[in-house]
């Protein structure tokens, strides 16, 4: 029998491979951060000699989920106001706190990108994400050391503009940082097992054309991917048809931008013209229904989309117009968002959003050769979901069970990233939850008051 330093035995384990297979009786073998063997668990025990077994009758074995859209600076905002456009919230609510994080990057402070990603992090692997992009500002190499530590695939990705359209002082990084601090995480990134670099252009409207064009050639010059707001609001529609006389998203494919390396985050204000773009060039977009429905931007056209053949997965947002990390209820909305804005039940099923959280993030990351399913020589990012809540009984139908029913907070049981256990029985391996989460609010509140920003009542 071979040695191997673990055994998922007797699980439902949802492959996600292409004959979408599910061993309701199953086991999966894991050595060396990669998956050596799946099958059924009659089959696959008596090959193997485990370092450790865990028993998952009653349990289902999924792909890590991938979340391809997130903030995690905005993890230290959730409840904040509900009652804003996007526009006005940036204004009121996300601006400020941007001036902190930049601010605190040129002082050398860097407190509040630290904790704020250490509590992300957590919230996160307790979700069941194993992979997330983190689209951040100021955000120094040393947070890639807050990844490593707690076991969380990122892509970690720099936000870069150059129009202050907020006029707020304090805001955008001096150009000679923002390339500085990009050549840094670049090659902080390349020395890691788990963590990759993006360009993260803002959005068409706060970055010049000049802009857009030297992302994209820098990008193509060291091989690393962009990750951009694409067509968020009728505002950013509105403001690109007045300064260019085109779409958002037309303007990105006219300067050459849009490309399968590209990610597009949101992607509501399309035309059908749009939408032969992002096929034709090969870019990718993140859905983030939660957000979008939260500070009413739109409901993005994903049903078309995927009809059309591009590559759509889910993203979580952030905390702040979101409020929570829970990638089984974004499942769950993308679904029942599609199936009523086109009033047909069939617009987009179970099978569908339970991909674009697994094998899509994957494919939308340009990461499918590795992560996104359960097969042999792909790495271990593996979760187990608890099947025994009341709200999830009886299992009529696993796949939608799993997604109309499951609750991220609830049911994820054991988190597994490159092999490695990160969370087990619900617990957060090698860390103390409740001071992760202490620190990241003492950090909140001591920045916050010395800017002058309002700190809730609950801390006085």
């Amino acid at each position: 029998m071979q040695p191997i330093d673990l055994l998922i035995a007797h699980g439902a384990v949802v492959t996600m491979d292409a004959r979408r297979t599910i061993h309701y009786d199953g086991a999966l073998a894991i050595d060396g951060g990669r998956i050596v063997d799946v099958g059924p668990a009659d089959l696959v025990e008596g090959r193997y000699a485990p370092a450790r077994t865990i028993d998952a009758r009653r349990r289902a074995v999924l792909p890590g989920l991938v979340d391809t859209h997130h903030h995690f600076l905005q993890n230290l905002l959730k409840g904040t106001p509900d009652d804003l456009a996007l526009v006005d919230w940036i204004d009121c609510v996300s601006s400020p706190r941007i001036v902190l994080a930049v601010g605190g990057y040129l002082a050398g402070d860097f407190g509040l990108q630290i904790h704020s990603s250490r509590l992300g992090c957590v919230e996160a692997l307790r979700s069941g994400i194993t992979c997330l992009l983190n689209m951040e500002w100021a955000t120094p190499p040393e947070v890639v050391d807050v990844f490593e530590d707690l076991g969380l695939r990122v892509v970690q990705t720099l936000t870069l503009t150059d129009v202050d359209q907020w006029n707020r002082e304090g805001m955008l990084l001096p150009e000679a940082e923002v390339w500085d601090l990009a050549g840094r995480l670049i090659e902080r990134c390349r020395r890691s097992k788990l963590v990759q670099f993006r360009y993260g252009l803002a959005c068409p409207n706060s970055c010049s054309p000049e802009l857009i064009q030297k992302v994209r050639a820098l990008a193509t010059e060291n091989g690393v991917g962009i990750h951009i707001h694409i067509a968020e609001t009728e505002f950013e529609w509105d403001n690109m048809q007045r300064l260019y006389g085109k779409t958002p998203t037309r303007h990105l494919h006219d300067l050459g931008l849009l490309a399968p390396d590209v990610l597009g985050a949101h992607c509501i204000w399309l035309s059908d013209d749009d939408i032969g773009l992002l096929r034709d060039s090969g870019t990718r977009v993140a859905h983030n229904p939660e957000c979008n429905m939260k500070v009413a931007d739109g409901i993005a056209p994903i049903a078309k989309m995927l009809q059309a053949g591009v590559v759509v997965s889910l993203g979580t947002d952030s905390c702040a117009v979101n409020d929570n990390m829970d990638m089984f209820e974004a499942m769950r909305v993308a679904a029942f968002l599609q199936k009523v804005s086109r009033m047909d039940p069939t617009a987009l099923s179970a099978d569908q959003v339970l991909e674009m959280a697994t094998l899509g993030g994957a494919r939308a990351l340009g990461l499918e050769a590795d992560l996104g399913s359960l097969e042999v020589g792909k790495k271990a990012d593996v979760i187990v979901v608890d099947l025994t809540g009341t709200h999830l009984r009886p299992i009529n139908n696993l796949v939608n069970n799993l997604v109309y029913c499951a609750s991220a907070a609830n049911d994820v049981e054991t988190v597994i990233v490159d092999g490695r256990l990160v969370v087990d029985n619900r617990r957060l391996v090698g860390h103390d939850e409740a001071t992760i989460v202490a620190q990241a609010e003492e950090e909140a509140i001591r920045r916050s008051r010395a800017a002058g920003l309002p700190v809730s009542p609950y801390y006085q």
